[in-house]
């Protein structure tokens, strides 16, 4: 990864690292292309805004990332 990076514009290896650095640590990169399809917005140019995709990602899990999952 660059020293700069623009946060409205990453490319998915950038938005990957990123977001294996936030937390998610198994993420792959088929999952930043699987997500896109799924809904995840990005840019015309294929990049990805980050604060975009973290709302995308806050909505997807219903606000509740931090309770467990019911067994």
């Amino acid at each position: 990864m660059t020293d700069r990076i623009n946060p409205t514009a990453l490319p998915s290896e950038t938005l990957l690292e990123l977001l294996r650095k936030g937390g998610f640590r198994a993420l792959a990169e088929d999952d930043i292309k699987d997500m896109a399809e799924a809904g995840m917005p990005a840019n015309a140019d294929g990049t990805f805004n980050l604060i975009e995709c973290t709302a995308w990602l806050l909505k997807e899990v219903g606000g509740n990332a931090s309770e467990p999952d019911q067994a």
